[in-house]
């Protein structure tokens, strides 16, 4: 995958590349800071033929998410939020699923409580998480990661 193979394990993702299998049978790869900046929608849309995809960027200096799925080469839907223009941006495009109104209307609900915590930040997270069952900062005791290495070259 990537031309990459795998390499060693560990309880964190802290190598450039990782993977990780979570419990709804997601293959979730992992790419470190800057690793792979803002895939363009041709190489997202060539590596869904066959398949879904959901693509989570993350930013957390500057309070930046956005989550997309995308099927059979097509975007279904991205959701994004630029937490350093404004503490309530959100912006979409496509079929949102259904569970994306409660999540919006639950986290600007806590936002209008809590000004001082960025809780729309979360909205694009929750919806990949609820389809892969994987957040980046939450913690199980049986997550394996396992980085993916350059393969070697062959002679």
């Amino acid at each position: 995958m990537f031309g990459r193979e795998v390499g060693g394990s560990s309880d964190d993702f802290d190598s450039p590349v990782n993977a990780y299998r979570s419990d709804k049978n997601w293959a979730i790869i992992i790419l470190g800071y800057c690793s792979f900046p803002n895939p363009p929608d041709s190489y997202l849309s060539a590596f869904s033929q066959g398949r879904e995809l959901v693509v989570v960027h993350i930013e957390e200096h500057t309070m930046f998410s956005r989550a997309e799925l995308w099927s059979a080469g097509k975007n279904i839907w991205r959701v994004w939020h630029s937490g350093d223009k404004e503490v309530s941006d959100l912006q979409t495009t496509g079929d949102l699923p259904a569970s994306f109104e409660t999540l919006r209307q639950r986290a600007f609900s806590q936002q209008d409580k809590e000004g001082d915590v960025d809780y729309v930040f979360d909205i694009p997270l929750d919806l990949a998480a609820e389809l892969t069952g994987f957040r980046h900062d939450e913690g199980a005791p049986d997550r394996l990661f396992f980085e993916l290495v350059e393969k070697p070259a062959q002679h």
